[in-house]
């Protein structure tokens, strides 16, 4: 090890036998002759909008077709796998469950849930954690808006060394004495990124990838909105090139009175003439498409589907649901569930296995997991085991132990299919009924299944 090494190991709150990092995190922060900007913190842009954004309409589709599937599951806590359950383990396993039960005073584990998915789908979710001094609930857990946190990029990892810093009214300067700011260290925290890159410390949430598209989907339906209500007209009159000043405001003024109703239309003159010297008469003009062409309904529901794609969803959650038969809105619903659903069901899973059951509470041993969320599909697993069955692969016991069910007593439950024909085959050439659990009355001997041949009678002889 050389001197630099030896120097750089020596970082205030670093582990004796933690190695040091050589590299620099987040180097694009980074500008030149300004080596200390790791130091100071980064904000997230538009805050404000990505909230006002994740009010609309099709974006709050978008995000409860997420958020209330999750918000919905049940959960358990667990031995870490390969780990067998006993006495102190279940104690711990209690204990970290009553804690996620009652996270604080104001939210069950449900609504803690759904604030805290929501927050990760605009872009940062985040996890205040404390101690108690209460040996039967130790942990106490608050969602915290993860847009008004902030970071310093800089963090070296040190355990007394702050990491977030929270600004009220998502504000982005930082200075001594201004504004209210907490700061908060690594262990008190958790901040869950979605879509994390080496490039920023913040993550990239659905409603931030679509914000252009939001964007462009509120402005096309408040023109869709203006247009359908005769706000703007979609023709012109030309007045022709005879009408002087006077008709032409007389007509303007007549035609916004008896005619117009509520929108303005454009009126105008112009002094064009034919190939004849003849000035041509009135005229409509069309400035843009009338009916549906003119409300961009089409490209409406383009930007419908480019949110879905934004939110690894399918476009049918946001009402797109042109062409849709039961196969394909079926497979769209699994499709959703495998790219949208359980991704984010994990993220939260690892953070509060890691940062509150491990490293809070130090119940190394134990994890957080959701229930259900590996569904499967019963039917084509029983295909399956048919064929595994029938190719000799699996026995009936083998198939109820993976479906976590109770082994069969029954002693052909332990035989494969092969197997079972070569009893069930002996059995048809014994022609005798042999199962210990039937009761004898129903269990006959083998010489009464012997078929019974009717002896034909004796003639009789005559009596005298």
């Amino acid at each position: 090890m050389g001197v630099l090494d030896f120097f750089k190991g020596k970082r205030p709150g670093r582990n004796r036998k933690e190695p040091a990092r050589d590299t620099i995190a987040y180097p694009n922060l980074v500008q030149m002759g300004n080596v200390g900007a790791t130091r100071r913190i980064v904000f997230k842009p538009t805050p404000r909008n990505l909230r006002w954004f994740g009010q609309q309409p099709y974006t709050r589709r978008a995000i409860n077709s997420i958020k209330n599937p999750i918000a919905l599951l049940d959960w358990e806590i667990v031995p870490l796998k390969g780990i067998e359950m006993n006495s102190e383990l279940q104690r711990q396993a209690e204990i970290a469950a009553y804690c996620l039960d009652n996270p604080n005073i104001d939210d069950s584990f449900r609504t803690f849930t759904e604030q805290v998915v929501e927050d990760i789908l605009m872009g940062a979710g985040a996890i205040e954690m404390q101690l108690s001094g209460d040996q039967l609930r130790p942990l106490w857990l608050w969602p915290v808006d993860g847009l008004t946190i902030q970071i310093f990029p800089g963090w070296a990892g040190g355990s007394n060394e702050a990491r977030y810093i929270q600004i009220v009214g998502y504000g982005n300067f930082v200075g001594q004495g201004i504004g209210q700011q907490v700061l908060l260290r690594n262990d008190e925290l958790i901040y869950i990124r979605p879509n994390p890159s080496s490039a920023t410390p913040f993550g990239r949430g659905p409603v931030e990838i679509a914000f252009n598209t939001i964007s462009r989907l509120l402005g096309v339906g408040e023109f869709a909105g203006n247009v359908a209500t005769n706000a703007r007209p979609s023709v012109g009159l030309d007045l022709g090139a005879g009408a002087s000043i006077e008709e032409l405001n007389a007509f303007k003024q007549y035609w916004r009175n008896e005619v117009e109703g509520q929108g303005n239309m454009p009126l105008m003159g112009t002094t064009e003439y034919d190939s004849q010297g003849k000035s041509r008469g009135p005229s409509v003009l069309r400035l843009y498409p009338e009916g549906d062409n003119g409300l961009y309904l089409k490209y409406q529901e383009f930007l419908h589907r480019e949110l879905a794609a934004a939110f690894d969803i399918s476009p049918q959650n946001l009402g797109v649901e042109r062409d849709l038969n039961r196969n394909t809105s079926e497979v769209a619903e699994d499709r959703d569930r495998e790219q949208a659903v359980k991704p984010y069901a994990h993220l939260l899973e690892s953070h509060i296995t890691r940062e509150a059951i491990h490293a809070k509470l130090g119940f190394s041993q134990l994890q957080f997991q959701f229930r259900g969320i590996e569904r499967e599909d019963e039917h084509e697993n029983a295909e399956v085991y048919k064929l595994e069955y029938e190719s000799n692969a699996v026995t009936p016991n083998e198939y109820r132990e993976r479906r976590g069910m109770e082994r069969s007593s029954n002693d052909f439950a332990d035989l494969n299919f092969a197997d079972v024909q070569i009893a069930m085959m002996a059995a048809r050439g014994s022609a005798q009924i042999d199962d210990p659990e039937l009761p004898k009355a129903q269990n006959p001997p083998r010489s009464s299944l012997k078929p019974k041949v009717n002896k034909p009678e004796r003639a009789r002889k005559p009596t005298k």
